[in-house]
């Protein structure tokens, strides 16, 4: 008993460390941490993969087996929403019956490329097409309309926003994920962002801290280096998240990117105390929870054992190590954390302070509370209020996609309407909905003299048979060709340009994924950029091609080829 007191006064005292003033879910989250075992505690820090879409055997054993904090959830995962709810549901049941605490459930909805949900919630494009729109109501509405069908499904945490001020044409893996390249604008609509998610009872968390948007290498794939030092950070990479602090962001993530000149080493900030504890605890006044980018990223996988990588990140500062993938990794971290503790590398005190955040936040939201001695997890629902905001989904997301379409011509020609009655067209592309849009929309034309194409190489081995013939040619003489692509090899669209240049075909590139890339293309034709490939940015798009309404043709954003 003498020994739970001591442990309990030990809580106390780090707890005051933690936040400016004793509250009533601080002075609870110190209670419930100690009465907690150390495999419980170290759990708590753990957010796991699960490798199904309902609560099997396998779900149930990780959940059991190591007591997690929370699950992160990826596409696979998710069925419909009814499913998607009933598997989050029994997930939460499991871990309730077994520890006594809820779990937090995160996913990546970002929006536009990012997005594991399909069903059940708004597809608002993503935060570069936000940017482009540069409207803080707008984002706020946009990401508490996220947050409350979000809460609806069962999923608590979303890890966004991205707050990377992407000022790297050859970043591989932020681009559109950014809210852009200025500084003021990513500060700004990032800060709305956060408070338009949380207001929503959904927790933010503001990535990918010290900053992801300078890279030329995607941190999945190896290790990026940015050869900068803290004077640069502080007036480009650090801002966003300065502000995400003030305006309330519960939690950040950390990101697998050194920077020698700062640290000396080739560590990744997120094994960093400098970083961490020194710059974003100490200087920057971050009392909330740190949680780790996947460690199973080559990042830092390849450069240390997960274990190790782990207790180092620990040390560092970090309260949850995220591991995306649900196998072995769980076991050799968990057992690697627990061995640190048993050997005096990690104190069980800073073990607690981690804890303590984690609980306290879960309190505070209402995801757990007690009723008869027993932990509960509420039931979502939605308000009055909420309701008429959900109302404006559909509304908000046109306006969106519609604001952030963007025409760009490097010689000052014009867009070339679709509707056109003149001229024949000629579509390139792999999307479906895009392409059923555009059949529809066909039959609705007096000129009905279309021909479309799934691929690339399909159009190119059509014009080396038919095109290039004496007889075919002059049919073909200043035809409109629309080529819209998300992923593609840009060295490819570079042959598309040169044949369409060589016989007299107008092409508009229509560009729904990364812009950037773009800058490489000799003598660029126009194109019409989105920024997003939901459904709804390419119906926009085809709206615009109509003649519907007329795109952008100025943008706060730099895309390396774009600047007057």
């Amino acid at each position: 008993m003498q020994k739970q007191h001591r442990t309990l006064a030990l809580l106390m005292v780090m707890l005051f460390s933690l936040v400016s003033c004793e509250t009533k879910t601080t002075r609870e989250a110190v209670q419930i941490a100690g009465q907690m075992s150390l495999p419980e505690k170290i759990g708590q820090m753990l957010m796991l993969g699960v490798p199904e879409k309902k609560n099997t055997n396998a779900s149930s054993s990780i959940i059991n087996n190591y007591m997690p904090g929370g699950i992160i959830l990826f596409g696979f995962n998710i069925g419909s929403a009814k499913e998607l709810k009933k598997y989050v549901h029994d997930m939460q049941q499991t871990a309730v019956e077994k520890y006594n605490i809820p779990l937090f459930i995160s996913i990546d909805q970002e929006g536009g490329r990012v997005k594991r949900i399909k069903d059940g919630v708004t597809q608002f494009p993503g935060n570069m097409a936000f940017g482009v729109v540069n409207n803080d109501s707008m984002t706020y509405d946009a990401a508490r309309i996220t947050g409350i069908e979000l809460g609806n499904l069962g999923v608590n945490m979303n890890l966004a926003p991205a707050i990377d001020v992407n000022n790297n044409p050859l970043n591989p893996v932020i681009n559109t994920r950014s809210f852009g390249s200025n500084v003021k604008i990513v500060t700004r609509l990032g800060s709305a962002y956060i408070k338009g998610l949380q207001k929503s009872g959904c927790i933010a968390v503001g990535k990918h801290f010290p900053g992801h948007g300078d890279t030329d290498k995607d941190s999945h794939v190896t290790l990026p280096v940015i050869h900068y030092d803290i004077d640069r950070l502080r007036k480009i990479e650090l801002p966003p998240f300065i502000k995400a602090i003030d305006s309330g962001v519960e939690a950040i993530m950390t990101a697998h990117i050194s920077f020698p000149k700062i640290l000396n080493d080739n560590i990744p900030a997120t094994l960093s105390k400098k970083f961490l504890t020194d710059i974003l605890r100490g200087e920057m006044h971050f009392n909330g929870l740190i949680i780790t980018d996947d460690m199973e990223m080559n990042a830092v996988s390849k450069m240390m054992d997960l274990g190790e990588g782990a207790v180092k990140s620990i040390l560092a500062g970090t309260d949850m190590i995220l591991i995306s993938t649900h196998g072995k990794s769980i076991e050799i971290i968990s057992q690697a954390v627990r061995k640190a503790v048993d050997d005096g590398i990690i104190s069980e005190n800073r073990i607690n302070e981690s804890v303590i955040r984690i609980i306290e936040l879960k309190l505070r939201y209402n995801f757990m509370n007690s009723k008869d001695g027993k932990m509960t997890y509420p039931a979502s629902s939605y308000s009055k209020e909420e309701t008429d905001i959900l109302k404006k989904s559909v509304e908000l997301n046109s306006k969106f996609s519609r604001e952030a379409i963007y025409f760009y011509s490097r010689n000052q020609s014009t867009l070339n309407l679709m509707n056109n009655s003149v001229n024949t067209r000629i579509i390139i592309s792999s999307n479906n909905f895009f392409l059923n849009v555009i059949e529809n929309n066909i039959t609705t034309l007096k000129n009905k003299n279309y021909s479309i194409f799934k691929s690339e190489n399909e159009f190119l081995k059509y014009i080396k048979k038919k095109i290039l013939k004496e007889n075919e040619k002059a049919d073909f003489k200043n035809a409109f060709v629309y080529y819209q692509f998300d992923k593609t090899n840009y060295q490819l669209i570079e042959t598309i340009v040169e044949i369409c240049r060589e016989y007299g075909l107008k092409l508009n590139l229509l560009c729904t994924g990364n812009p950037f890339a773009l800058g490489s293309v000799k003598e660029l034709p126009p194109v019409l950029f989105t920024f997003s490939n939901t459904d709804e940015s390419l119906r926009q798009l085809i709206l615009c091609l109509n003649g519907k309404f007329k795109p952008k043709e100025k943008i706060n954003i730099n895309l390396g080829f774009n600047e007057k």
